[in-house]
């Protein structure tokens, strides 16, 4: 018999407990799988809720999705088109939920796994699918979506699906599947054992001990704002470095250990989340990791569409603030809801969140910096972020950034002056000194380029830095607004210095293979998915050198920074802003070496403030 997650028992006591198709289908996998299985029933997938997933050592995973629907109910064009009879109201197929859970699988959530895909699509072949319809037989099933009773209609629909690993059954055909012969007879040496703990990881999320967390001294105003309080709204400012994401942690680990159940905690960035795990992780308090979704927002709208089979064919859905209406009543309203880098978000999404995922009794709290609204979202008349479902002024209390050394934020501080002072309102900044920081040597220096160099060329002068600054390269960070740069300069990094770095990227040698294999829009897509596959596996603490964009690396911090501003005055649409560059200087603790490739705009100021060098 297989290991059940949770115990069969067990999940018949839950709060959602399974329907009974997935009764019968959980009875049927108990006689028939053998041992070496393991079943896990309505797992979190960071977002995605496949009904169930099975695990099975050296061979790989089976999703089943299980659909209690009467197809009387449905109109059905093709494996694709299926609309409700009662509004026509188009949803997304059983056959399109269950490819996104998969490709989910393979392009984020295992690390990984979309590289090697990328290098052999053969590794989609450890993931199969199998769609359940409990109320109807296979031949009725096969007549809905072919729209005909032709046997050879049927055989092909069914042979499309074999084809990519996907497989339909009814209670009348369920013995003749046989789920378990769906793995191969032999072990599949793709599906290693670092593999098999990256999938088991996932699919049940480790505890949390107490002793996994570090003392943290929190100042009087962080004290006040880590309450949790039931149905609390707040929006809390904070400037760059002054604790709010560790505010965040707690307070969501306070709030899971007040209600015992799920928490939500959105960000804009992919890659803030990594960060994010990483200050909650620091909270002293034993926990189940399974309790804390933590995503960005169009990643967490995409989940829920799919697992409510609701179809997305644009972006116009991730504002359409009725989006969710058609399944309103099966949406369970998280009991604790918090939003990071919220001046990144249109005023649409936070009223989808508040309209959706809440009611009146969740806590919501809202953190943001208007400093670094580097979209350029509007402002209210007090020239901050419009949260229109939090009324209220911000609590504006952590005022005192210990993030960088007292001379960091002095520039900082000067540069809100310089550049904010008829957008928005100047913090009240305490820069405090700080010894922790302050008693390393500490280099801030500008470097001046009339002309953009290239990367070969650059490179030594990156050298010479990095040897003056003597520190490990897990320890630096270079950053820039756009990628084209620092994709060539992590080559030179790799291929002239022999060093591995971390990027939110993607090579420079795989750009140049895309480019040369295939369309425009095809590498455009590629491109795409490999970048957010990057960013949700960024993490800081890997060793290696890190390269990101300003967009991708908002929210986190480095001890010594590479901050490169290019020259885009020209462009009708420039790339650079001081909103871009001040949320990039304020990413550095102890370094900051600031490189201008010839942008006249900012040089005064860098010239002024900083120690200063010219190239060309």
């Amino acid at each position: 018999m297989p290991t059940f997650h949770p115990d069969l028992n067990q999940v018949k006591k839950t709060h959602q407990p399974p329907t009974e198709g997935e009764l019968y289908i959980l009875s049927y996998l108990k006689e028939n799988l053998n041992d070496s299985s393991e079943v896990f029933i309505q797992p979190q997938i960071n977002g995605d809720n496949p009904d169930i997933v099975i695990l099975r050592k050296n061979y790989g995973i089976i999703i089943i999705e299980v659909k209690d629907w009467n197809l009387n109910n449905y109109t059905i064009k093709g494996k694709t088109n299926w609309e409700l009879k009662a509004n026509n109201v188009k949803i997304r197929s059983p056959f399109s939920q269950v490819s996104e859970y998969k490709d989910n699988l393979i392009k984020l959530h295992i690390d990984r796994l979309y590289e090697y895909y990328l290098k052999n699509k053969s590794y989609s072949h450890l993931i199969k699918c199998v769609i359940y319809f409990h109320k109807t037989s296979k031949a009725e099933l096969l007549e809905a979506i072919t729209g005909t009773k032709n046997i050879d209609a049927h055989q092909a629909i069914i042979n499309s699906l074999e084809k990519n690993c996907t497989y339909i059954t009814c209670k009348d055909s369920l013995e003749q599947l046989n789920i378990d012969l769906l793995f191969e007879k032999e072990s599949n040496t793709l599906f290693e054992e670092s593999l098999y703990k990256r999938f088991r990881r996932y699919l049940q999320p480790p505890f949390h001990r107490i002793e996994e967390g570090i003392d943290i001294n929190y100042t009087p105003q962080q004290r006040e704002l880590i309450k949790s309080e039931s149905g609390q709204k707040r929006k809390i400012k904070g400037l760059a470095g002054c604790g709010k994401t560790m505010v965040l942690a707690k307070r969501a680990v306070n709030a899971h250990v007040r209600t015992k159940s799920n928490i939500l905690i959105l960000t804009f960035n992919l890659s803030l989340t990594n960060y994010i795990h990483d200050k909650i992780n620091e909270v002293r308090e034993e926990f189940y990791w399974k309790y804390f979704y933590i995503t960005n927002y169009h990643q967490f709208f995409k989940s829920q569409a799919n697992n409510h089979n609701l179809p997305i064919t644009s972006l116009e859905p991730f504002s359409n603030t009725f989006f969710f209406e058609p399944v309103k009543n099966e949406i369970a309203p998280y009991e604790a809801v918090f939003i990071d880098e919220i001046q990144d978000y249109n005023t649409n999404w936070i009223e989808i969140i508040t309209k959706y995922f809440t009611n009146k009794d969740t806590e919501l709290v809202v953190f943001g910096d208007e400093k670094q609204n580097i979209y350029n979202r509007p402002l209210d008349e007090n020239r901050e972020p419009v949260i229109k479902t939090i009324r209220g002024s911000w609590n504006k209390s952590l005022n005192t950034s210990k993030r960088f050394t007292s001379n960091i934020g002095k520039i900082a501080l000067k540069f809100q002056r310089e550049f904010f002072n008829k957008k928005y309102s100047i913090d009240e900044i305490e820069v405090l000194e700080n010894p922790e920081l302050d008693f390393y040597s500490q280099t801030i220096e500008y470097i001046f380029y009339n002309n953009k160099p290239e990367p070969f060329d650059f490179i030594k002068k990156y050298i010479s830095i990095v040897e003056k600054l003597d520190v490990h390269p897990s320890d630096i960070g270079i950053l820039s607004a756009r990628v084209d740069f620092l994709r060539e300069l992590d080559k030179c990094i790799r291929t002239k210095m022999n060093e591995k770095t971390e990027t939110t990227f993607e090579s420079a040698e795989y750009f140049k293979k895309l480019t040369e294999e295939n369309h425009l829009d095809i590498r455009n897509q590629i491109i795409e998915e490999i970048r957010r596959n990057k960013k949700i596996h960024f993490w800081l603490k890997t060793g290696t050198t890190k390269l990101a964009t300003v967009h991708s690396f908002k929210g986190w911090e480095i001890h010594s920074l590479f901050l490169i501003i290019e020259d885009d005055t020209q462009l009708e649409f420039p790339f650079t802003s001081s909103e871009i560059i001040y949320t990039g200087l304020t990413r550095a603790k102890i370094n900051l070496i600031v490189i201008n490739f010839g942008n006249k705009k900012y040089h005064d100021f860098f010239r002024n403030n900083l120690k200063t060098h010219f190239v060309n």
